[in-house]
């Protein structure tokens, strides 16, 4: 089978790729408790770079420290901030491989446990998984979040960054205000597809007064499992809105909120869930198996488990003239290449199958590898809450007494 199309040099909002795989944003768990990146994230963005990726896409970053979703999050809210990026981010693109910053603020899903931090979204809204309840936000406190926006997106441009993407998918502030289901604001902030955009097509506006043509992305989710939530047709709408608000590309992704919507699964991470999360680590017994069965009630196991966003990718690629990415259980060289081919999406990005092997991209390349070794455990979304992201698939200890 050919990979010319897949393999070939491009230009993507006038940056320089050397194909169309693109390393989707991924939590990388690598920051200090003030949200400073470590060190460390260095190596893992150049194992990125040397393993064949055209493009990275950082792990959201927060616009705001007190909307981060945890103490390992990231964040770019200060110019103070911009020396320690550029030191990091220097070596990575001297190597000529792009890197966008994607940004972020957790509205609802920001951690209520760290201390200063604030769960904020459109409408009150309350939480089932931990118990917490998210204030509705005053119109003042959305202006001031947008400026928040344009200010990191501002920071970018001054770090070197070849571009940022808004976090606008995964349940987080930017999608609530997007969702139909999360967002119940009768004010100019919803009401209408169009009103429910307004906060998106703000931080477009006053970030191209201050930026140009600086590459401004965008990740949304082309559908979810909530009643009266995202469907493929409102993402349609969504992603027009976006290429008029002078978006330079889109990367289709799914769910709001609950994460095994968004990524998929044979089976639920139990054995990681108890590990890396706070309170659990030590349940054992009967009060693990109680625990279980209450968690598994609150996740849904879904049947198709590749390329599960490449129908709405495909049917916002029909609906818009700027490029769509699409990310989502994308495991075989032969998948990768019939979705550019067909024209389904522009590039294809990937997390999980790149955490376990970065070099992913050389290998289908070259013909040594066709299909990734990832089996979608998903023991590395969890280990990276709290931890570094690596694979942590057998090399846990078990914990099932």
């Amino acid at each position: 089978m050919s990979t010319r199309q897949l393999f070939e040099k491009n230009t993507l909002a006038g940056i320089e790729l050397k194909n169309r795989l693109i390393r989707s944003a991924t939590h990388e768990g690598m920051s200090d408790a003030h949200g400073k990146p470590l060190e460390s994230i260095v190596d893992l963005y150049l194992k990125l770079a040397n393993g064949g990726v055209g493009m990275i896409i950082t792990g959201f970053v927060g616009v705001k420290k007190n909307g981060r979703s945890s103490s390992t999050m990231k964040v770019l809210d200060g110019d103070d901030q911009i020396e320690t990026y550029q030191k990091l981010m220097t070596p990575v693109r001297e190597l000529g491989t792009p890197i966008i910053l994607q940004i972020a603020h957790a509205g609802g899903l920001a951690s209520p446990s760290l201390e200063g931090n604030r769960q904020v979204a459109p409408s009150r809204m309350h939480y089932k998984m931990n118990r917490s309840t998210a204030t509705e936000l005053t119109s003042s406190e959305i202006e001031d979040i947008i400026d928040a926006f344009v200010s990191c997106i501002v920071r970018a441009k001054k770090v070197g960054f070849d571009g940022v993407q808004l976090h606008a998918a995964h349940g987080y502030l930017l999608s609530e205000f997007l969702s139909p289901y999360l967002n119940k604001r009768k004010d100019k902030w919803g009401a209408s597809t169009e009103k429910r955009f307004s906060i998106i097509r703000e931080i477009f506006s006053r970030s191209r007064d201050l930026v140009g043509s600086f590459p401004i992305f965008a990740k949304i989710s082309g559908h979810d499992d909530q009643k009266e939530g995202m469907t493929p047709d409102e993402a349609v709408r969504i992603a027009c809105l976006f290429e008029k608000a002078s978006c330079d590309a889109i990367e289709v992704s799914c769910g709001n909120g609950n994460f095994l919507d968004t990524v998929r699964a044979k089976q639920i991470p139990f054995d990681a869930m108890f590990h890396f999360t706070p309170g659990l680590h030590n349940v054992r017994g009967l009060k693990r198996n109680i625990t279980s069965f209450l968690i598994k009630k609150s996740f849904k196991l879904h049947t198709e488990r590749e390329n599960y966003n490449v129908a709405a990718a495909d049917k916002i690629k029909k609906s818009v003239s700027i490029p769509v990415i699409v990310v989502g259980g994308i495991r075989k060289l032969e998948s990768a290449q019939w979705i550019i081919e067909s024209g389904a999406s522009d590039y294809v990005s990937l997390c999980r199958p790149l955490i376990i092997d970065p070099n992913l991209p050389e290998k289908w390349k070259s013909g040594k590898q066709l299909i990734s070794q990832c089996i979608d455990c998903n023991y590395c979304l969890m280990g990276c809450l709290n931890e570094p992201l690596k694979c942590y698939f057998g090399k846990l200890p078990n914990m099932t007494n």
